[in-house]
């Protein structure tokens, strides 16, 4: 069969190209290297389960999210990885200085990502020499919530804020949110008035510490809640909201279960699977196939030819040709195909693959045993909620950083609370002996030998209590983008990533270590950095959950492996040269070329929206 397009990947670049392509008529060749991901809980009041039968119908490969919420969840996540099963859900990519978290999956990092969906600041885009104005931000936005009065067209649905422990209504504003139960004439610490209940504990913490370090640092902090893409309850009686509702006609809304990278078992949230679903795959000029690993492309007359492992039909190595393809298997997938298109000289690209990578000043630490000024404990209940929940922005020695409060899955609850405790009985730093010693000091087994005991509050704890007084941090800042994707490994086949200068020794990092101090210090908690910082095994190192790079955007192929609009460079053309390889585009993170400080979901939407539509123009 004839394609008008192919389109590598099904993440948000993927499936904005996918949604687009058809929107035009266009017929679509759709390759994923994994398979479906789902909820097994059903919704009530839904008749009967169309994506279900629509599977079985077109034997399409279905897994189930990670669920239970103690050990056996442990297994279960295990089986999740694709470090261990070929299918799995999570890509965990070891490197020398930093690890890399991606998803493998019909609808990419969306699957396991937190659902934040917020622009970067205009001085941040103008750093790195990225041409993404407001307009493409709203024009990205738009396509994500659609038209009020048409839920039904929506590509995905509208965002919500959820900072509260019960859906307070959509229309409320960040600043309904942000002046809830606030008395702005008492010091920080005191500043909560009783209505302040309402907010989630670890929203309520983050904004009253910032208050606190703004003040005594004499920097501006901004607390606001994050948009989310999810489904809030929005249905109110006697109002126009249920005539204009995401949540009355979906039959579901936010649980604040705090599993969204786990996958969302009341169905709230706005995953990529839904979308193609709803748009794509139920066209009849598009063909799907997961578990298909693309390899190379090599450039043929009037298009492309892509290589790739089948192992939908079982077909192995096997290729398909259009006149465009559009690379959206994300940074590591996307630079690993070029690198290989380029090692076989089957394309003609920039010199500049590879390059540019940024770690997005990715971090994460803990506030441990949170505590009131009073001596007792300081809620945060890091199980509760979404994901992420709220941020603070500030720009700290001449770099935006953005703080936001992280939440920790009940399933991990246990190994979490755990290792923490060795961490801290261990000291800042520990060696190798010193971190045994801890960790046969903490008694790993107590929950499974000691009897329960009905008179003491400790004994057999929910998740919940396990990490009360525990803050987890997620951090974004600006990076130097100098880290490097090539191909190497035993069989020099494999994507590997470096820096020439040791990324640890970035300045931002310190910077970023002494606010979490502070605001640690500020919640009466001690700070501890992730065990790969404190250097346990070694160097010290990075967990990048929103790589970026690889694939740079520039003005030549002397600088860029692609345009503003994601065309593909012809690198052998002369070095001023803008041309570029007809029909061949990246619309994924590869392309950004640095730090944006912010999870980088709308930002990424909005360049491949760009891209596509000036291809289809």
């Amino acid at each position: 069969m004839a394609f008008d397009a192919i389109v590598i990947g099904t993440g948000f670049g993927g499936t904005i190209a996918a949604v687009q392509l058809v929107a035009k008529g266009k017929s679509v060749l759709l390759l994923e290297r994994g398979t479906f991901w789902r909820s097994p809980d059903p919704i009530g009041l839904n008749a009967g389960d169309p994506f279900g039968d629509w599977a079985k119908q077109n034997k399409m490969p279905v897994q189930y999210w990670p669920r239970p919420d103690h050990r056996k969840g442990i297994l279960y996540f295990s089986k999740a990885l694709r470090n261990l099963n070929k299918d799995g859900l999570y890509q965990y990519s070891f490197f020398n200085q930093a690890d890399v978290l991606s998803a493998n999956g019909v609808g990419g990092g969306s699957l396991i990502y937190s659902n934040v969906t917020i622009p970067p600041k205009q001085e941040a885009r103008d750093r790195i020499g990225l041409k993404i104005t407001d307009a493409d931000l709203t024009a990205a936005r738009q396509w994500m919530e659609g038209p009020h009065n048409d839920r039904k067209n929506a590509n995905r649905g509208w965002l919500n804020y959820v900072v509260t422990k019960i859906p307070m209504g959509k229309d409320m504003t960040a600043a309904d949110f942000v002046n809830l139960g606030v008395d702005p004439t008492k010091p920080p610490l005191e500043q909560d008035k009783d209505d302040a209940y309402l907010l989630l504990d670890r929203s309520r913490v983050l904004r009253m510490a910032a208050k606190q370090v703004s003040k005594k640092l004499s920097v501006p902090m901004d607390w606001a809640p994050l948009e989310l893409s999810l489904i809030e309850y929005d249905g109110y009686k006697n109002t126009a909201a249920v005539k204009d509702s995401d949540s009355v006609p979906a039959h579901t809304h936010c649980e604040r279960q705090g599993r969204c990278i786990l996958g969302c078992l009341p169905q709230a949230r706005h995953t990529l699977n839904k979308t193609l679903f709803k748009k794509v795959l139920k066209n009849q000029g598009v063909t799907l196939m997961p578990k298909c690993k693309v390899l190379q492309i090599t450039q043929k007359p009037g298009g492309y030819e892509v290589v790739f492992e089948d192992d939908f039909t079982g077909k192995g190595k096997t290729t398909a040709f259009a006149p465009k393809v559009f690379l959206a298997a994300g940074v590591m997938g996307s630079t690993e195909i070029l690198l290989r298109s380029a090692r076989e000289r089957t394309l003609p690209l920039s010199q500049a693959l590879g390059t540019k990578f940024s770690t997005n000043g990715d971090f994460g630490g803990f506030a441990y045993r949170t505590t009131k000024p009073d001596g007792t404990v300081l809620p945060c209940y890091t199980t509760r909620g979404p994901i992420n929940t709220s941020h603070v922005t500030l720009n700290f020695n001449g770099r935006f950083i953005k703080i936001e409060d992280c939440g920790v899955p009940s399933l991990f609850a246990e190994f979490v609370s755990k290792g923490l405790e060795v961490l801290d009985d261990a000291g800042a730093s520990p060696n190798f002996f010193q971190l045994m010693q801890a960790t046969w000091q903490a008694n790993l087994g107590e929950h499974v030998f000691d009897p329960p005991d009905t008179y003491k509050p400790n004994s057999f704890q929910t998740e919940a209590q396990m990490l009360v007084d525990t803050f987890f941090f997620n951090v974004m800042g600006q990076d130097d983008a100098t880290g490097r994707l090539k191909l190497g490994g035993i069989d020099g086949d494999q994507i590997d990533l470096g820096w020439d200068q040791p990324i640890a020794q970035q300045n931002l990092w310190a910077d970023i270590e002494m606010l979490l101090r502070e605001f640690s210090s500020a919640m009466g908690g001690r700070y501890i950095a992730m065990p790969g910082w404190q250097g346990l095994l070694g160097k010290k190192k990075l967990v990048v959950v929103h790589p970026l790079g690889g694939c740079p955007i520039g003005t030549t192929h002397e600088n860029g492996v692609v345009n503003e609009f994601g065309q593909v460079f012809d690198a052998s053309q002369p070095a001023a040269s803008k041309t570029v390889l007809p029909g061949l585009y990246v619309v994924d993170g590869a392309v950004i070329p640095g730090a944006l400080a912010v999870n980088p979901t709308l930002t990424i939407s909005a360049q491949a929206l760009k891209a596509v539509n000036k291809a289809l123009a």
